[in-house]
């Protein structure tokens, strides 16, 4: 490892050494989530403040013990092209540490794993509050969303995005198509929003936007979602934290997921989103 001692987050004086040291005690519970998916490196070499890039394909002193899948992507500079990049596997707790010791913060892959890359394990329910609204009314659409989901009969698993957003994630059969997934959720999305104006909404472009964005464009081939137990860039360094519903509430307060916390949780109450790699739901649409 280099640069241990190198500090990623000021105020807190949390040094890349400490974020090392977070993610080697949280592998067991968090390598499981990466499993088997292609990786986006999301890069921090200068700490949680300073200039990050993405890095889809796999440096090339990336150490070969590492797997590689080639996979077809669009680029955010040719939208319409496609090119083929050789995208990291992060498979064990080493590979893990590597991408960290790379400036890696958060742990970044996609919905759907190497064997069938079209085809997605959860629909994602991704929950962005607007300036003028906060983590409260983001918490507050997420039991919107439960309501809803719970009427199609399906089970959903929520977590914290950072120190504002929640994300609800349903597993499903590997059945379904991105294209079925983010119908599901738009459809959901949408019955909220037509029914609780200003608190939710479905506008994309952030000029018109009130409330909090129910976003089902985050449903698609190649998109990535920061992992569940993912150190998120930002101040006082949240992590997004696994929850029980129960916990889902008006005290619920993001900032308090530290690392530090969130061991603790995992040593008390395990691994909460277990269930979300085990759990295969068919799709009912209302």
């Amino acid at each position: 490892f280099s640069n241990l001692d190198k500090i990623f987050w000021p105020d807190e004086k949390i040094t890349k050494g400490d974020l090392i040291e977070y993610y080697r005690a949280v592998a067991p519970v968090l390598v499981p989530h990466l499993r088997e998916r292609p990786f986006t490196m999301r890069r921090y070499p200068d700490g949680a403040f300073g200039k990050a890039f993405f890095q889809k394909d796999a440096p090339s002193h990336m150490p070969e013990w590492i797997p590689r899948l080639q996979v077809d992507v669009h680029t955010r500079d040719a939208p319409r092209k496609q090119r083929t990049i050789s995208a990291p596997i992060v498979n064990e707790e080493d590979a893990l540490l590597w991408m960290v010791n790379m400036g890696c913060i958060d742990m970044n892959t996609w919905y759907s794993r190497v064997d069938r890359l079209d085809r997605p394990d959860w629909v994602l329910f991704d929950l962005d509050p607007s300036p003028d609204v906060g983590f409260v009314e983001a918490v507050q659409v997420a039991l919107l969303v439960k309501e809803a989901l719970d009427a199609l009969g399906l089970a959903s698993f929520p977590k914290t995005s950072s120190a504002d957003g929640m994300h609800v994630l349903v597993p499903v059969e590997r059945r379904y198509t991105y294209d079925d997934t983010r119908r599901l959720c738009e459809i959901v999305a949408g019955a909220i929003a037509r029914t609780n104006r200003g608190l939710a909404t479905t506008e994309w472009a952030k000029s018109k936007r009130r409330g909090v964005l129910i976003d089902a464009n985050q449903n698609g081939e190649g998109k990535t979602v920061a992992s569940v137990y993912s150190v998120r860039p930002r101040a006082g360094a949240p992590v997004s934290t696994p929850l029980r519903w129960d916990e889902v509430n008006e005290k619920l307060d993001a900032t308090s997921f530290t690392m530090e916390v969130v061991l603790d949780r995992v040593r008390t109450m395990g691994d909460l989103f277990a269930a979300l790699l085990t759990t295969k739901q068919r799709l009912r649409t209302p």
